[in-house]
């Protein structure tokens, strides 16, 4: 494990354990925010809650919903909580691994 944590943070460009811990913490927060947030924006757009009860042209738009969200929210709750710069970078490196460099 000291391992895996060790090359993160030389990856990352993070000093300090306590950073990371911190680093951790955003990440947690905005996952279980967006937990509670999806249902009720589900529900209201589709009128369904559950992803078993969407078709797959809704169960598309809910997952790119959560997607778009989920960085809006991640990069609000770094900056609240100090880490703008490395979520910045983080959200922008997710990104371009997802869509692709443009040439």
């Amino acid at each position: 494990m000291k391992k895996i944590w060790d090359r993160w943070k030389e990856k990352w460009n993070v000093e300090t354990d306590r950073r990371m811990v911190w680093i951790f913490i955003v990440f947690a927060i905005t996952g279980m925010s967006i937990v509670y947030i999806r249902k009720p924006i589900t529900k209201f757009l589709f009128s369904k809650s559950t992803y078993g009860e969407l078709n797959w042209y809704e169960f598309i738009l809910t997952i790119l919903m959560v997607y778009l969200i989920y960085q809006i929210m991640l990069l609000l709750v770094g900056t609240l909580l100090g880490e703008h710069k490395f979520v910045k970078w983080f959200v922008i490196k997710m990104n371009k691994r997802l869509i692709g460099k443009k040439a």
